[in-house]
């Protein structure tokens, strides 16, 4: 089997197209995958790690030369796409997630969402009109010392656990505010930076409509 059989069998495997499949595994561009078609590359190693790390079923060695089976033994016959989604809301999801019994609802299978750790309900009226209560949120891990003002965070410290927009405290430059946009009944709040025990970027927001 050629190094664009074994390639394409991969990605009808996971039920995706050559370039949503690209994009789940991280790549910055398709092309990578249609020169191997063409034939003006193969498989190399550096691209059997990253598809046999996102997809651990895969056999790296088959990738590489074709040999054995592409899944290892006992492992899955397909692949569950996308993020998982928790039936929670998302300020205690990670609470949530650390019981050993809890599994995801299902998992949302958006390609512009396939970077992101997981989603969960937004149940707070508190980032209203923006994120109205019952939303769908998919966030993605996030490191404190590079927040980027004005996006909206799940902020997590020892007390508070929610989602906020933040901004920056000019008097101070280790403090942020956490600002809801519901002024109305929320209070604006100011943290220390290094109080933020896990911080969450929300890349995405799934807004259902009742007709």
């Amino acid at each position: 089997m050629e190094n664009w059989q074994r390639l394409e069998k991969v990605v009808k495997w996971a039920g995706m197209s050559v370039n949503a499949f690209a994009l789940h595994i991280g790549l910055k561009r398709s092309e990578n995958l249609y020169q191997i078609k063409k034939g003006n590359h193969g498989i190399s190693k550096e691209l059997a790690n990253i598809i046999s790390t996102k997809y651990p079923q895969i056999s790296r060695s088959w990738l590489l030369t074709g040999e054995g089976e592409m899944l290892k033994d006992g492992s899955e016959e397909c692949p569950k796409r996308g993020i998982p989604f928790y039936n929670v809301d998302i300020a205690s999801v990670l609470e949530f997630k650390q019981q050993p019994a809890q599994k995801p609802l299902y998992y949302i299978d958006v390609p512009i969402f396939y970077d992101c750790d997981f989603a969960a309900l937004s149940t707070s009226n508190a980032m209203t009109p923006d994120i109205p209560a019952g939303a769908i949120l998919a966030i993605k891990q996030h490191d404190p010392d590079k927040i980027f003002p004005g996006e909206s965070y799940l902020v997590v410290t020892k007390d508070f656990s929610g989602i906020r927009t933040i901004r920056s405290f000019p008097s101070d430059p280790d403090k942020i505010r956490l600002v809801p946009k519901n002024l109305t009944d929320y209070d604006e709040m100011v943290i220390d930076t290094s109080e933020i025990k896990v911080l969450y970027l929300v890349k995405g927001i799934i807004i259902g409509k009742t007709l």
